[in-house]
């Protein structure tokens, strides 16, 4: 939908910096941040290039993990496989509160 329609409002320098800091942290526009927040629309946090990073080095875990998991799935090596299981399974619940 093409925006056309401008409102302004006057606040106080102390609001003004709250809100900027609050629409840099969702990772959108002051306009966009405040036009979410006025109409009630979900403002999804946006990940930032750290936590991204973050979420990669934890998938590759994961992957590795998994990996590991399988080939012991393959020859019985006692008590290795079920801590590798269970190491895969909390890096995937850690991964899945980032989504």
């Amino acid at each position: 939908m093409k925006k056309t329609e401008k409102l302004e409002f006057r606040l106080s320098l102390t609001e003004a910096l709250i809100i900027k800091k609050k629409a840099k942290k969702a990772g959108c526009s002051v306009s966009e941040y405040l036009r979410s927040t006025a109409l009630n629309y979900e403002l999804y946090h946006r990940l930032t290039a750290e936590e991204l990073e973050v979420y990669r080095t934890l998938n590759k875990y994961a992957d590795n993990f998994r990996r590991i998991g399988n080939l012991f799935k393959q020859g019985n090596m006692p008590g290795v496989k079920e801590l590798s299981i269970e190491t895969a399974q909390l890096i995937t619940k850690h991964l899945s509160k980032l989504k």
